[in-house]
């Protein structure tokens, strides 16, 4: 470290900023400088571990990948800064060059980083229309089992395709000021869905930054349940969670038959979205307007419950499983994306971010009539080099962009049919299944 002469600023290596590598001093390299995010480690809006992840590492791509075009973010980051990167001469690798070259370039023109209502028009028509006629459905007198059912399903695909405004909204790329598109994450998230807009962004983060790393992605930590590598069965510590994924006897008669059970959890589990919504909302030490988290999640229990006891006492339990099991098909999508994909271990490193994404995601071929059912998840490279893309700019951004840039630096951008997708997760989950029944289970006290 150099505190240099005449007021001149302190300069520091990459290993002088590797020392500070955890929460309780947590250092961060992001483009030329070096910056101490210590006290704002448990104030960041994006929650705490997305920070933590990469502390004492180059966060450069991270935090364009987010805050690229945000002055506000970069204000409160050099208001954070202790001094400048010595060794800013190492190139980075060729490829990760173009890419900054790329991102840019983007940011320069702003034509593929631009959301208009008009957008969201069909989208708002369409939801409309499932809502409207599932209360129809409820709440005609003469209806009966049928009518009832057909409203669980309308109701369904209303969560399915709703939730992915609340992903623009998480991402900021509806209106592009995060006070407002957090506004509209309480009406689409938590007051129409039961699913906490706070709580999705700070696991949602972690997961971008991090994609498919067995320590830090909480989209791919589902122990006891599932395992797609055989990697958790030595009881993986996870950063988001802050605790270890024990591969105990519970865990193994599970893992071990979870390509059977894959379909039918995922057909309930928007019950635990409700839950671990709550639990973030009760546990996490900082939460921005906690009071509206729960005042709008409490208004969804109470519309939905009002909802169906409006119905014959013998419909309500299917109605309510049913509504459930097609909003599921939102989170059979979700791990499509990312579950037969490879994973890796420990932190991610300074120039891995266009490798990390790209091993750890794939697109979903799909006619452009049929983007609406996918709601931009079939886009998922795309999303996640570069989130702040609108999903109405991610096909454009694919073929004009993308494309040629990967061309260009001989990657490939993994893309399969939707059914081909669910057969490789399929395929994943046995193969991991398999190999859990020669692997040793171990005990929760050995961990403590």
């Amino acid at each position: 470290m150099d505190g240099g002469k005449g007021g001149a600023r302190a300069t520091w290596t990459r290993e002088d900023a590797r020392a500070h590598d955890r929460a309780s001093d947590c250092w961060l390299v992001i483009g030329s400088g070096v910056y101490d995010v210590t006290t704002w480690v448990e104030r960041h809006p994006g929650g705490s571990t997305v920070l933590e992840q990469y502390a004492g590492r180059d966060a450069t791509d991270a935090f364009e990948a987010y805050h690229g075009g945000d002055a506000r973010a970069r204000a409160r980051l050099e208001s954070l800064r202790v001094g400048d990167l010595e060794d800013t001469t190492a190139a980075p690798p060729k490829h990760l060059k173009a890419f900054r070259e790329m991102r840019e370039t983007m940011e320069g023109d702003h034509a593929l980083l631009v959301s208009k209502f008009s957008d969201y028009v069909p989208i708002i028509v369409r939801l409309l229309a499932f809502f409207g006629g599932a209360l129809w459905c409820v709440l005609t007198p003469s209806a009966g089992f049928k009518i009832h059912m057909l409203g669980a399903v309308l109701l369904g695909m209303f969560w399915q395709q709703s939730m992915f405004i609340g992903h623009d909204a998480g991402h900021a790329s509806i209106t592009f000021d995060r006070r407002r598109d957090a506004a509209i994450g309480w009406v689409v998230g938590n007051l129409f869905n039961g699913v906490g807009i706070a709580w999705w962004m700070a696991t949602h983060n972690v997961h971008h930054c991090a994609v498919n790393s067995l320590e830090c992605d909480p989209d791919i930590q589902h122990m006891p349940v599932f395992a797609v590598s055989s990697k958790y069965f030595n009881s993986v510590y996870s950063m988001y969670h802050r605790r270890r994924m024990t591969f105990d006897r519970v865990a193994k008669a599970l893992v071990r038959v979870q390509h059977y059970t894959f379909y039918p959890i995922m057909a309930v589990a928007r019950l635990n979205l409700y839950l671990q919504t709550f639990i973030f909302l009760f546990k996490a030490k900082k939460v921005r307007n906690r009071s509206v988290e729960f005042l709008t999640m409490g208004t969804f229990f109470a519309w939905l419950s009002l909802l169906i006891a409006q119905l014959p006492s013998g419909h309500r339990a299917p109605f309510f499983f049913l509504s459930h099991a097609v909003a599921g098909v939102i989170h059979v999508q979700i791990c499509l994306s990312h579950f037969s994909r490879d994973v890796f271990e420990g932190r991610p490193e300074s120039d891995e971010w266009v490798t990390m994404q790209l091993a750890g995601t794939m697109d979903i071929t799909c006619p452009r009539w049929l983007d609406w059912f996918h709601g931009g998840l079939q886009f998922q490279t795309e999303h996640h080099l570069c989130p702040r893309v609108p999903r109405h700019k991610l096909r454009a951004f694919r073929d004009n962009v993308l494309q040629p840039y990967a061309k260009k630096n001989g990657f490939e951008l993994y893309s399969v049919s939707f059914w081909q997708a669910n057969l490789e997760v399929f395929r994943t989950l046995r193969a991991a299944a398999k190999q859990s029944r020669w692997a040793p289970h171990f005990s929760a006290a050995v961990h403590l």
